[in-house]
């Protein structure tokens, strides 16, 4: 069962989430915006410190040093494989460059420079975009931290896609922690693809410190007023949706808890008429449904307990009928208990609680049995009657000496004279002579018989005339089965073969011919009992649609 909640809850929970994300949205975006802000004045300082710086540098010098740079550079293959093998062999390709006039001059102003400003370092470096390669020349301290010939990776995000210009980035040292370094360009050769740079480093720790004060301020002020917008949305929404719910609520629990009393008394009530739906237009209209729901339930009291006496009528009724239509089918077996030519058995079980199916067996004289299977069109009570109508005729007709030609063409006769409901059975009838085994029978529309007169049950496809009741005037054709001992008839109605699973198949005739050759010799009973099992197991929980109906005799 899934976990519930009332509204407030819910409006609570919602108002609380809405408000912290409001607040984590704010110091996200206040964060990211002065984090932004601040990182590009510090930006700014570093370019006019080494802007500054540059203008000090001799521009021959810087030329000079950084040809002689690319040149040494040039000529290694592999530079970061040299670089990792062997670091110190690798600086001293680059010691000429420290020895070059003017190199300790420039260090020195760079130092000067570097004392009095923030910067915690200068460097003179070649930037190569394309390779994503770095090196140092030169470093501006007193004690060389960074010697000069020391590679680096420099990624291409580094540099303006436009301009090409350096655009700076943030590093960690292990002596001076978290720094920010940008510069600007001194010398450029596009055909050689380096650009030489004066660079400065800025201690970010200050930045950290003010991005961390003003998103502690911004948190603080996010958080009160986002908890003023929701104390005000809470009293709105408690007020215009909680209280008016709540009174329908209420209302609903007495409108269920005085139904007994007020269906007892045949009188109605108004709980729903004197409520306050506030402003919100959906609560007004779930209140005026409420109150037209009362009214009509009101209504619908006054004429429950004139319903439900009919209901017990027509029950009553039904169970009356379903008893007499029971009780005028042969429901005696054995049915002639003196008679040991044959051994006869029928079932008839109705879809609903009056079914339309019927099956009858009687002696017209001491040597010759009728046989009936018929299947109304329909079902309830009307059904009922039609076929104890359609029951009568045959065996009356049939008693009378007539070929079940005969007897078919009467009923049909007599049926359709006065049939203004337009209704039909379909009827196989047959007369079996007892002491020759002969079968003499007629159909009118109904399923083909099925016979054993070997080893196994097979459908016998006979000639089916009208159904009765369709059309007066019709006529019957009449044919002949020779049944000897052991030789057993199957009669059936078509809710058989059209019993439907839950996949809408339909069991067919096939299935109902295995189940019959299950046990091809069984007595009667035993053989309708195979195919009950057969039917029952093949539509399982399935609703059943039709009547199910069946008759079987076997000579002895």
């Amino acid at each position: 069962m899934k976990k519930t909640t009332s509204v407030t809850r819910l409006i609570a929970g919602m108002i609380i989430w809405n408000a912290l994300f409001i607040l984590l949205a704010a110091l996200v975006v206040s964060g990211a915006s002065f984090y932004r802000q601040i990182t590009s004045a510090y930006d700014e300082i570093d370019r006019t410190i080494a802007g500054e710086a540059s203008t000090q540098l001799d521009e021959v010098l810087v030329k000079a040093l950084s040809l002689k740079c690319d040149e040494i550079l040039s000529g290694i293959n592999e530079p970061f494989t040299e670089y990792n093998a062997d670091i110190d062999a690798f600086y001293s390709k680059f010691a000429s460059l420290t020895d070059t006039e003017g190199y300790a001059g420039m260090q020195a102003k760079l130092n000067a420079m570097r004392s009095a400003t923030p910067a915690t370092e200068i460097d003179f470096v070649l930037f190569y975009p394309e390779k994503e390669l770095g090196i140092y020349i030169m470093d501006a301290r007193d004690v060389t931290l960074v010697s000069c010939g020391e590679l680096f990776e420099i990624p291409k995000k580094y540099f303006d896609k436009e301009t090409g210009l350096f655009k700076g980035f943030y590093s960690t040292s292990r002596y001076f922690g978290r720094l920010r370094t940008n510069g600007v360009p001194l010398y450029e050769d596009k055909e050689r693809g380096f650009t030489a740079y004066l660079t400065t480093d800025v201690m970010t720790s200050e930045i950290n410190g003010r991005v961390i004060q003003f998103v502690i301020q911004i948190a603080i002020f996010s958080l009160l007023l986002s908890t003023l917008i929701s104390l005000g949305i809470n009293y709105y929404l408690r007020r215009h949706i909680v209280r008016p719910m709540k009174n329908i609520t209420d209302a609903a629990g007495s409108f269920v808890e005085g139904y007994e009393e007020r269906a007892s008394i045949r009188e109605g009530s108004e709980v729903f008429q004197d409520i306050d739906a506030g402003r919100i237009e959906e609560i007004k209209e779930l209140l005026s449904s409420m109150q037209s729901m009362e009214l009509e339930m009101n209504s619908y009291l006054s004429s429950l307990d004139f319903a439900t006496r009919e209901q017990e009528r027509i029950s009553t009724e039904l169970s009356l009928a379903t008893a007499i239509q029971a009780n005028f089918l042969p429901n005696t077996f054995p049915p002639f208990p003196e008679r040991t030519e044959f051994d006869i058995y029928a079932t008839m079980t109705p879809a609903k609680e009056v079914g339309g199916d019927f099956y009858d067996f009687f002696l017209i004289d001491d040597d010759h049995l009728g046989l009936v299977m018929a299947d109304v069109s329909g079902k309830g009570v009307p059904a009922a009657l039609f076929m104890m109508v359609s029951k009568i005729l045959v065996q009356n007709y049939a008693m009378n000496g007539m070929s079940p030609a005969e007897v078919l063409k009467s009923v049909n006769d007599r049926i359709s004279a006065n049939n203004k409901d337009d209704m039909f059975v379909t009827v196989w009838f047959g007369v079996l002579t007892i002491s020759t085994g002969q079968l003499t029978a007629a159909n009118a529309g109904h399923e083909y018989p099925v016979v054993r007169t070997g080893d196994a049950f097979e459908l016998y496809k006979d000639k089916h005339g009208f159904v009765i009741g369709g059309m007066e005037g019709m006529s019957y054709k009449e044919y002949e089965l020779a049944l000897k001992k052991g030789d057993t008839l199957f009669l059936y109605t078509d809710g058989v073969p059209e019993a439907t699973n839950a996949e809408n198949e339909l069991f067919g005739t096939d299935r109902m011919l295995t189940a019959l050759n299950k046990a091809p010799d069984a007595l009667p009973e035993n053989l309708l009992n195979n195919v009950q099992k057969a039917v029952d197991e093949f539509v399982g929980e399935a609703p059943q649609f039709d009547d199910l109906t069946m008759l079987a005799v076997k000579l002895l």
